[in-house]
């Protein structure tokens, strides 16, 4: 079966064609998102153009939004859908996950999560924000929800636009190549220890599988992930917990879509 998966990040938009058996991908098309510039029905239709072109026979779209389980956006974070049943703007059958849903459930079944009875997958990106996965099988709660790290959600300090817009940087990796900034990244990255070690305490995962842009990018590990690792221990239980990286990379967020879209 030919199936196309979309990744739609706040800063790109991937889609790929993916052999849902292996989860290689086949065919590839990116492009800027630029939600403002397009409108709303401006980024659908170039996901409509898209499916167009590469012809799939299932679709599976990954959106940087908060997701009902019937499919239906529920925020609009960066592209207000609220109103619009995506599905609907396709010839073929279509469903809509949120994207680190998607994600994990591809590191479940061809990343780091494999054969794991219970892993905490973290996206750091553009965003933050992270999933629960038991058995292989991404856990959305009562109300597509339970994704939201931290509360406030920590997203608003340690994300890649949360660094941007407070070191008043063009890109989170010009923050990142700036010494002047690693106080800042400092900062970040304890917010987010914090965060993760509550939710370590509150759920017991065997693992967190750290993902996303900016969370397996060097620069930003280097400053980060030793204030992470330090803090998280220090303030959690669970001393065996392994920290690990996403396994997919980049692709894991187009594998998880084109999974979703089988389902």
């Amino acid at each position: 079966m030919r199936v196309l998966g979309f990744d739609v990040g706040g800063t790109k938009i991937a889609a790929g064609v993916v052999d849902t058996a292996t989860g290689e991908v086949t065919e590839r098309l990116s492009w800027l998102t630029e939600a403002r510039e397009r409108s709303a029905d401006g980024v659908l239709a170039g996901l409509v153009d898209c499916a167009g072109e590469l012809a799939p026979e299932r679709i599976g779209i990954g959106v940087c939004e908060l997701v009902d389980p019937s499919g239906r956006t529920t925020s609009a974070y960066t592209i207000d859908w609220r109103d619009r049943f995506l599905p609907d703007a396709f010839a073929v059958p279509c469903r809509v996950e949120s994207d680190v849903r998607a994600a994990a459930l591809a590191e479940a079944r061809f990343g780091a999560g494999r054969g794991r009875s219970s892993f905490l997958y973290v996206t750091v990106s553009t965003g933050i924000s992270h999933c629960l996965v038991l058995d292989g099988r991404p856990w959305a709660g009562a109300r597509g929800n339970a994704l939201v790290t931290g509360n406030p959600p920590v997203e608003l300090v340690a994300s890649g636009k949360a660094l941007q817009d407070a070191a008043e940087r063009v890109s989170a990796q010009a923050v990142l190549a700036d010494p002047a900034c690693a106080p800042l990244v400092e900062r970040a990255a304890g917010q987010l220890a914090g965060a993760l070690a509550a939710l370590v305490d509150a759920l017991d995962p065997e693992a967190i599988v750290i993902g996303g842009g900016l969370g397996l990018e060097p620069a930003y590990r280097e400053l980060w992930e030793p204030v992470m690792r330090r803090r998280l221990y220090a303030r959690t239980t669970a001393a065996s917990l392994e920290v690990i990286d996403a396994q997919l990379g980049a692709e894991a967020g187009v594998v998880g879509a084109a999974l979703a879209g089988t389902v």
